[in-house]
Formats: C-alpha cells, sequence, structure tokens
C-alpha cells in the first residue's frame, strides 16, 4: 500500500511540474535579444509619421534650434530627432547602468537602464539616456574609437541645461530595439 500512495504521490508531482513548466514556456513574456553591431540594413527607428533629422547643434542652442524646428515643421504629426556622430572613449562620463523590475498586466518585467554624460570639445555637454525592456549587457553603449551615428529625441524641460536625450537609434545595430 505504501509503494501505491509513491508513486500516486510521484505521478501527481511530475504531473504538476510538467503543468507549471508548459504555462510559463507558452505564457512568458521573454526578454528581446541582446542588442550588438553588425548590422547591415537600415539601422534608423521606423515611424508611421516618419521623421526629420537635423544635425546636433551646439548645446547651449539646442532648445532654440527645436523650437524653431517645431514651428517650421510641416507635418506636425512627425517625429524630430537629431543625428550625431559621437566617438571617443574619453569624451563618455559617468557611465551608469541600472535594472529595474516590476509587475505588469504581462507579468513580472526587467527593464535596463543606461545613463551617462558625453562631451564634444566644442559643442558642450550632453547627457544621453537608454532603456530597453528585458535583462542587457550594457557594453555595447559604451563609446570606443569607433565613430557612429546616433538617432537622438530631447526629452526634458525647454531650457534645461545640459540637455537630455534619448538614444533611439545607433548606426549598426537592428532598429527593433
Amino acid at each position: 500500500m505504501r509503494r501505491v500512495v509513491i508513486f500516486i504521490a510521484s505521478a501527481f508531482a511530475l504531473f504538476l511540474f510538467t503543468g507549471l513548466a508548459l504555462l510559463w514556456l507558452l505564457f512568458r513574456t521573454p526578454s528581446p535579444p541582446q542588442p550588438k553591431f553588425g548590422f547591415k540594413g537600415n539601422w534608423r527607428l521606423p515611424d508611421v509619421s516618419g521623421f526629420e533629422e537635423r544635425q546636433l547643434p551646439p548645446a547651449r542652442e539646442l532648445w532654440q534650434d527645436y523650437t524653431s524646428w517645431g514651428d517650421a515643421t510641416t507635418n506636425k504629426a512627425r517625429r524630430r530627432l537629431y543625428l550625431a556622430r559621437l566617438g571617443g572613449a574619453t569624451n563618455q562620463l559617468g557611465f551608469s547602468s541600472s535594472i529595474s523590475s516590476g509587475d505588469t498586466p504581462m507579468g513580472a518585467q526587467q527593464y535596463t537602464h543606461v545613463e551617462f554624460a558625453y562631451t564634444d570639445p566644442t559643442n558642450g555637454t550632453y547627457i544621453l539616456s537608454w532603456m530597453l525592456r528585458g535583462k542587457h549587457s550594457t557594453t555595447f553603449l559604451r563609446i570606443g574609437a569607433t565613430y557612429r551615428l546616433y538617432q537622438l529625441e530631447p526629452y526634458g524641460t525647454l531650457g534645461s541645461y545640459p540637455p537630455r536625450f534619448s538614444i533611439v537609434g545607433i548606426e549598426g545595430i537592428k532598429p527593433t530595439y
């Protein structure tokens, strides 16, 4: 009798474990893959309404340029992004990354955040930030000797200094990130 009880309990535990594993595989929200350089296609952000790009102005003139650009834009639905060629490891200061988590209707989610200052010798200092769902290595955001194009979207209070930007696209990285 004892063997029968152990057999039934083992079968029930196996059934329960298998069922929970299948539920986890079917309904979990997976993290997107790790961003990495090497993408050869169009790295710019796809947008339904399109976007306009301008070269990044000096930091002190950014908000004046951004407001005048908004007045001159004919299609107000388009996103306004700045394009900057960034490089040189000594220009990147205060690199910090963190991972946060929280509950959402789709379950517990993790987000990777990065923020750093970028000092251009002629244009001044900018604060750049990046965020992506999931737990990621942020080594690809370390600026090295190679100069790459970045799509940047300003955010924050008009007139704040140094201006803050969200990194929207990076040359060589697939735009789904």
